[in-house]
């Protein structure tokens, strides 16, 4: 009895050791690019415009790593740190494993295995870093992927490198810019302050639940996440916030693997004095009010936006003539891009239409209303999905469904 007691404790002691070890690694992970600082190729420091790739919203460039590789990598103001993936592209690439790492990230499961490594140079453009500490992600190990061949980019870039510079986020114009100047002010910006917390920033806002409750705090800017805006249960639990009736399950997907929710449409949302109404919003459960307080660049995108890290403001500028509008996915399915080029179901909405036609997570679609699915993009499926249609997908098993899709009364209309 007396050894097992011990052997116990002893298990204990190796558990919290364990998590104590993978704390402080992220902790260090997080500061080991605090010294390094950007060069610049040219005498002036000009302003750089980037070609973007907007892929199910998010924000994509292309970067040189060891001047020989060009990478796909994710811009990702939710993300501390600076991450590689074992793409194909990236394993031609040699690494020295440094110290391990379990990045978190949305979901519910375990965080991903990792390691720190080094790249002797990443550039951009014009502009160049030396000796950046990465964080390498092998894919396999990943619950966001469902098979290898989802992992259409190579890395991310967080906090860490982002931090130096002015983002000009303008999908309408397929750019993403970086300087070290701010641009001028044109006479509907919306200038926000920001503030940074655990190498995350956030802006004030207002949320309106109902025509009596509303609450006013800072909410985090991610450009990583696909969604217009997300929140936690805890807060309206407590608080006994009435909420709309109607809402659909859904789950996202991180690098810890599956996050459940409910999607509901609250009234609005303020920003400034810019007011969006109808907000599309995942409720995610927690115990912690100030979990999950996210806006993502469904909604950012629909604005340009500027991230001035040095002066600490985030600035949207309405584009002309274009009227912020929620989208909505009414089939109830969640399509990624293969490597291949066809289209797979990463997730399927309950009660939805694609769940009622019998289609699964895992199938792999080779064809959408008799167009190949390698033509189609994440972003043509979104504005397909998001009008009531009639719609047949076939499969790389010969076999095709068939669908309608309608509005939701109280969450797509109300």
């Amino acid at each position: 009895m007396k050894m097992l007691l011990q052997l116990s404790v002893l298990i204990i002691i190796f558990i919290i050791t364990l998590s104590s070890c993978s704390i402080v690694n992220s902790l260090r992970m997080m500061n080991a690019n605090n010294e390094i600082k950007p060069s610049w190729k040219t005498a002036q420091r000009n302003k750089q415009i980037l070609t973007a790739h907007y892929i199910g919203e998010k924000p994509y460039i292309k970067l040189t790593v060891n001047k020989q590789h060009e990478l796909l990598f994710l811009v990702d103001t939710g993300a501390s740190f600076t991450m590689l993936f074992d793409t194909p592209a990236v394993s031609k690439l040699q690494f020295k494993k440094g110290y391990s790492l379990a990045v978190a990230g949305w979901g519910e499961g375990e965080n991903t295995p990792a390691y720190q490594t080094q790249l002797s140079e990443l550039e951009i453009n014009d502009i160049s870093f030396e000796k950046v500490d990465v964080a390498y992600i092998p894919v396999s190990t990943s619950q966001y992927y469902l098979t290898e061949d989802e992992a259409i980019f190579d890395g991310v870039i967080g906090h860490d490198l982002m931090r130096h510079f002015v983002w000009t986020f303008d999908k309408k114009n397929q750019t993403i810019s970086l300087s070290v100047e701010a641009s001028p002010r044109q006479a509907n910006d919306v200038v926000l302050p920001f503030k940074t917390s655990l190498s995350k920033i956030s802006i004030p806002s207002t949320v309106y639940f109902n025509d009596k409750d509303s609450i006013t705090r800072n909410i985090v800017i991610d450009t990583g996440s696909r969604h217009y805006m997300k929140m936690n249960t805890a807060f309206t639990d407590k608080n006994k916030i009435k909420l709309p009736a109607s809402s659909i399950r859904a789950a996202d997907f991180g690098l810890s693997g599956k996050a459940p929710h409910q999607r509901m449409t609250l009234p609005a949302l303020q920003l400034g004095y810019l007011t969006l109404r109808s907000v599309k919003t995942n409720i995610i459960k927690s115990d912690d009010e100030d979990d999950w307080w996210i806006l993502g660049s469904a909604l950012l995108n629909q604005f340009v936006t500027i991230i001035d890290y040095p002066n600490r403001q985030f600035t949207i500028r309405p584009y002309p003539d274009v009227k912020f509008k929620t989208r909505y996915n009414l089939a109830g399915l969640d399509l990624r891009k293969l490597r291949g080029g066809n289209l797979i179901v990463r997730y399927v909405y309950p009660k939805l239409p694609g769940q009622i036609a019998a289609i699964q997570a895992g199938d792999v679609v080779s064809s959408i209303n008799n167009k190949r699915s390698d033509t189609i993009t994440e972003e043509d499926w979104l504005l397909m999905a998001s009008e009531p249609s009639d719609f047949t997908l076939c499969f790389t098993t010969d076999i095709c469904k068939s669908f309608q899709t309608e509005e939701i009364e109280g969450y797509s209309v109300r």
